[in-house]
């Protein structure tokens, strides 16, 4: 295949922030921007849970100093006294381990009213109380693309964090202080509580369909990046707000990526050539994880056909093709809605079948 075939070679990379609208990474930005303007928080992590709850243990929050929530932790039955119990952790400088339980009748009457039934353990921790320092790897969630392990104690009604990990590598260590006691270290509950990182998918062509799916995957607060070797594509005024925005072919584009078990890449440039040009690179990197191709079975088997059988081999056990989830309707917002959903239902699978060992 001649480099011509795909257009030219030049290079944009725009890899300025982009404020995510949903998902962990607008709490992970709100907190950046916080410390950033010296204005005080306090961050509600999920610990534990049992029964019917809307969020699960890895779940964050952030509520600051002017009482403005960012995240849930219920479908809004339990935030105003989110809200509340963040601002007295603000003003106190204490953490707190706060119960919402929402099994019982009264509650559904007299309480919170969400009908839920089941209980859920919230850590609010203030940005200046020292145990936050166990969480300060949530910056890292996001640029590393490596969720944050804690291990956790629950100590007489307290979480007492006993250490912080990415990728294997202790990122922070501490003991249980409470009472001072080796004897409540031994009646400790172990915790652990995984905050995930938000997946990232490279988009190989911005056709159509990338507007809309831009949209829904910002919504979620997945990472987005594009390439196209088409100028007309590759720009902000057609994308919109995404990570990074590439003017490149795309064996150079896959070339960029790290390999990560939250990463997809969808094939979409909508020309054959290039196409098998994305497929051929993606079949050489085993890396990764998840191939998604855009178009009907007579073109991918046309396009497969063309493959050796090594990379053919290699490539078939990632490949979604048609990529997307048969939902039924037609345009480009359709497409983008059935390719979200696919890959929405993907990442959340691998989140089940592959949970962080202790490191």
């Amino acid at each position: 295949m001649s480099p011509a075939s795909c257009g030219a070679v030049a290079t944009i990379v725009d890899a300025g922030a982009a404020s995510a609208t949903g998902g962990l990474r607008a709490v992970l930005e709100r907190m950046a921007q916080c410390h950033a303007r010296g204005i005080r928080f306090a961050l509600a992590l999920v610990v534990e849970t049992s029964g019917s709850t809307y969020r699960k243990s890895g779940a964050l929050a952030l509520v600051d100093a002017a009482g403005i929530r960012t995240g849930v932790i219920s479908g809004g039955c339990l935030e105003s006294e989110l809200e509340r119990l963040g601002l007295a952790a603000i003003a106190s400088g204490e953490d707190a381990l706060a119960w919402f339980d929402t099994r019982s009748d009264e509650d559904l009457v007299f309480g919170s009213g969400s009908g839920c039934r089941g209980r859920m353990g919230v850590w609010l921790v203030p940005d200046r109380h020292p145990a936050f320092a166990a969480l300060a790897g949530l910056e890292r969630v996001v640029p590393d693309g490596h969720p944050l392990v804690l291990d956790l104690a629950l100590v007489e009604e307290r979480v007492a964090p006993l250490r912080a990990c990415m990728a294997g590598d202790v990122l922070w260590s501490g003991h249980v202080t409470a009472a001072g006691s080796e004897s409540i270290v031994g009646c400790a509950k172990p915790l652990r509580v995984v905050v995930g990182a938000p997946p990232t998918v490279l988009l190989l062509g911005a056709g159509p369909e990338a507007p809309p799916l831009i949209g829904f995957a910002r919504g979620l607060g997945w990472q987005v990046r594009v390439a196209d070797h088409r100028p007309r594509y590759a720009s902000r005024a057609h994308v919109g707000d995404v990570d990074a925005l590439w003017l490149l072919r795309p064996a150079a584009a896959i070339a960029r990526i790290v390999d990560s078990p939250s990463l997809a890449v969808l094939v979409m440039t909508h020309l054959a050539a290039c196409d098998l040009e994305a497929l051929e690179a993606l079949a050489a990197r085993p890396g990764v994880p998840y191939v998604g191709l855009l178009g009907p079975p007579s073109r991918r088997d046309e396009l497969l056909s063309r493959l050796d059988a090594g990379l053919r081999a290699s490539l078939m056990p990632r490949l979604h093709a048609p990529v997307g989830l048969m939902l039924g309707g037609e345009g480009p917002e359709s497409i983008a809605l059935s390719i979200v959903a696919g890959l929405h239902r993907y990442f959340n699978e691998v989140a089940v079948r592959s949970p962080p060992g202790r490191p």
